[in-house]
């Protein structure tokens, strides 16, 4: 590196480093401290960050257990997932440092974890963050104590994003009391030394996934308001100017019976919709601060995927070019990862998994980096 150094300009060094992987980055570090302090330089962990991005992975997330369930958390290249649908041939598990079993956000290359502690007067929330690539943990956040008052356990979601005009990374909780029928936001912001209420929304919103979905600086969940109890909405959280917006889903009439799933497919957020057993709808939402800009971005027959009407819970996992990965459980427990090519309208490839390795699957976008903590 000294000789290096002293033929090509530091900019020049730093272009090339930055089109390596982290992990050889990281080995590179401990070369000398010239090499640590150069590949610790801000402007290469920005520049390396903007390279991963080319290089897609996803972290599957899947329970294991009932009575004391954990997350397993399976990185994979997106590429490699979509061509071989085999998590345990493509991927690595991430196992989450200790004491913390529940992981439910990713946002450039740090993860979200998440630890709780309940008696029968209240409940108590933590988070940490994580960067599995430099192997760097942060310590706990403050605690977010729920009082049970009426005696009725509060229904809290999580979601993790980054606000970008304020360069922060932020968690948000979405915390549903079911005796007042109100929603109440907190948000922790790393670093913070507490947690701070956002807002309190009534009517109340019930989330059907756990886990928020983060897209250009909001927090989105698919779900029911009290208002409208029979029609499913999503409510959306912006880290930009902490307000909050209940929006409609698309148009579809009176015919949707199945379960309603959101993911983010090439930075939208997308939404599927069961179409009375029959049909399988995908919808993006190209601008998510404008619920006018949905778009039907493919409708595929049961009979095309070749899943039965008793099938349930069809997730969005990723995109790449026409091919799309899916998943869904069936009442035999197991879960299908399937391979659809948009184009040919057709299905690929499948793989089929006991429950025990995938039960309520779902997936989060990961790439890795030199990020701090």
């Amino acid at each position: 590196m000294t000789a290096m150094s002293g033929i090509l300009p530091p900019e020049l060094i730093l272009e090339i480093l930055s089109w390596l992987p982290v992990l050889s980055l990281m080995r590179f570090r401990c070369v000398s401290k010239t090499w640590k302090f150069l590949i610790s330089d801000s402007y290469l962990v920005k520049l390396q960050l903007e390279r991963s991005f080319r290089n897609p992975h996803i972290l599957l997330l899947a329970t294991q257990g009932y009575k004391n369930p954990c997350f397993l958390a399976r990185l994979c290249s997106l590429p490699c997932l979509i061509q071989n649908p085999a998590p345990y041939f493509c991927g690595r598990t991430l196992r989450c440092p200790r004491p913390y079993k529940y992981l439910f956000g990713s946002c450039n290359g740090l993860l979200s974890l998440h630890k709780s502690l309940s008696t029968k007067e209240y409940e108590e929330h933590w988070v940490c963050f994580w960067n599995p690539a430099t192997k760097n943990c942060s310590k706990p956040s403050p605690r977010l104590r729920l009082n049970f008052g009426t005696g009725v356990r509060n229904c809290i979601h999580f979601g993790f994003a980054y606000d970008d005009r304020k360069d922060s990374y932020k968690v948000v909780a979405m915390v549903l009391d079911p005796s007042t029928r109100q929603t109440n936001v907190w948000v922790y912001c790393m670093g913070d030394v507490c947690w701070r209420r956002s807002l309190m929304t009534s009517p109340a919103f019930l989330p059907l996934d756990s886990n928020g979905y983060s897209v250009n600086s909001t927090v989105n969940w698919i779900g029911i308001s009290f208002q409208e109890p029979k029609k499913p909405n999503f409510f959306s959280y912006d880290l930009n100017n902490d307000t909050c917006r209940c929006l409609s889903v698309p148009e579809f009439g009176s015919k949707n019976s199945g379960f309603p799933a959101m993911g983010v497919l090439n930075g939208c957020l997308c939404l599927s919709l069961d179409i009375e057993r029959t049909m399988i709808e995908l919808f993006a939402l190209k601008d998510v601060r404008d619920e006018r800009s949905w778009s039907l971005l493919v409708s595929i027959s049961y009979e095309t995927l070749n899943i039965s009407p008793y099938s349930y819970k069809l997730r969005i996992l990723g995109m790449l070019g026409d091919l799309l990965l899916l998943a869904y459980s069936n009442w035999d427990a197991y879960t299908i990862l399937i391979t659809f090519n948009l184009k040919e309208n057709k299905v690929e490839r499948t793989r089929t998994y006991k429950k025990k390795f995938l039960n309520h699957i779902f997936s989060c976008h990961y790439v890795p980096s030199l990020l701090p903590i």
